[in-house]
């Protein structure tokens, strides 16, 4: 071969469909994916997400409580709970150098513990300190959650069931707020009286110890890379320090797009809940309980939606990767499209319907999410891939889309504020998905190539 004939490293690869990770003519159910990669890392996955999760809606549904023992104003006592979510996010970063660095396994029992006493504390707390201490606490434990919980999944199951596995991660969050609101209110209206809230944290502190004493007796730590290592030869390779993974990462172009787009969705992620409520209860006379009743059963048909899309994922990824990229985009435009023609229903059941159904469009949005980003990143960076994207969702949404969905709420009211947020955020993170969908194969083809290199 003459140095004309020799391919230009500069040129993506795309790989043709036989050679796509898990091409295999068969595809395996849930339950053989699950006896491949062991029951033990989904059991103790799914609860501990699902825990995690709980105890921050608990805590919302816990606030009027807290807030009149306290003496403190809503303000105070949302900014307090809320430097739970900067730990989280911000946490996410350290964990996942640091389980590169050892078992993963020990990551998850010593959060587990964390969290188990975070709970405790909140229920002891005496003054807004001890409870400030308490709330950072549980932030620190939860920041493990994404970038371990997803790498040992990503690693642990075959290619061809990833999807599947990865979705029932994800439908852990919508269960966590499901049933958070019920046992949180459920607990403190049985004990009744002003310190009912203490014993709600309590009890959610029993649960958590059950699934650290779970995750130190049952919970495996898969090799790192073992799921494409049983398709292709080679090896991880050694970890990597945050700076250099973050730099590796910015040149992987479906990544970067999805940092991007989900940062941007994030606005209309945390828009949503908190101005549907204050709709509901303004305009259409619900109740803190009605409204809570209303969030609960509306995750019922999320988590229908997200188990679907992870075994479409499958599916589709063995045949044409391009379309879970579309179909996340479509489905993003379709939360902002919902939202805004359901907010304009004088009637609240049509709003209601128009609401569900954009979050099921949410949820399948975000389901195919986490395994793109394992197709595209090699496994000696993903740990930190999986850190990295909270961070995007948190500063470019979170905080920034709150503040100024909150700055158009308090001057037109909630409904011109979902009616500019969504649209604007949802449309847009639309768009940057359906673009990104072109490189998506060359992305997996130097993920792959650098794990076939270290061979």
């Amino acid at each position: 071969m003459t140095a004309a004939d020799a391919p230009d490293p500069s040129e993506p690869v795309v790989l043709p469909d036989d050679l796509l990770p898990g091409a295999e003519a068969t595809e395996p159910g849930l339950l053989d994916t699950l006896r491949h990669g062991g029951w033990s890392l989904c059991a103790t996955a799914i609860p501990l997400v699902a825990l995690e999760q709980l105890t921050r809606d608990a805590t919302t549904t816990l606030a009027p409580d807290i807030r009149d023992y306290f003496g403190i104003s809503a303000g105070f006592l949302t900014a307090m709970a809320g430097l739970s979510g900067v730990a989280l996010t911000v946490g996410g970063i350290p964990m996942a150098w640091l389980a590169d660095r050892v078992n993963r396994k020990h990551l998850v029992v010593a959060s587990a513990v964390l969290g188990t006493c975070a709970l405790t504390l909140a229920g002891l707390a005496q003054d807004t300190w001890q409870l400030l201490v308490a709330y950072l606490l549980t932030g620190v434990a939860a920041a493990y959650s994404n970038p371990v919980f997803l790498s040992m999944l990503s690693d642990g199951y075959p290619v061809q069931g990833r999807g599947r596995i990865l979705s029932l991660h994800a439908m852990a969050t919508p269960l966590g707020q499901a049933l958070g609101p019920a046992l949180a209110g459920g607990v403190a209206g049985l004990v009744g009286g002003p310190q009912a809230w203490r014993w709600a944290y309590f009890a959610l502190a029993v649960p958590y110890a059950l699934a650290a004493i779970a995750a130190a007796v049952f919970l495996r730590e898969p090799g790192r890379g073992r799921a494409e290592q049983h398709l292709f030869s080679g090896t991880a390779g050694p970890p990597v320090g945050i700076l250099q993974a973050f730099r590796e990462m910015m040149r992987v172009k479906t990544f970067v797009h999805m940092c991007v787009g989900i940062g941007v969705l994030g606005l209309a992620l945390a828009t949503l809940p908190l101005q549907m409520s204050i709709l509901l209860g303004d305009e259409y006379g619900f109740d803190a309980s009605a409204r809570g009743v209303v969030f609960s059963l509306a995750q019922i048909p999320v988590i229908a939606a997200m188990i679907i899309t992870g075994h479409h994922f499958d599916r589709s990824y063995r045949r044409q990767p391009e379309r879970i990229m579309h179909l996340a985009g479509f489905a993003m435009l379709a939360f902002g499209g919902l939202v805004l023609v359901g907010v304009w229903f004088p009637s609240v059941w049509p709003l209601l319907t128009f609401y569900v159904l954009a979050c099921m469009c949410s949820g399948i949005a975000l389901t195919a999410v986490n395994p793109l980003i394992a197709s595209v990143t090699p496994p000696r960076v993903r740990t930190q891939a999986f850190a990295i994207l909270p961070v995007f969702t948190f500063l470019m949404g979170g905080f920034l889309g709150s503040v100024f969905a909150g700055f158009v709420a308090d001057s037109f009211g909630p409904r011109m504020a979902l009616t500019v947020v969504m649209p604007l955020s949802a449309f847009a993170a639309g768009y940057v998905f359906l673009h990104s969908a072109r490189y998506l194969r060359p992305d997996i083809a130097a993920a792959l190539t650098e794990l076939t290199r270290r061979a």
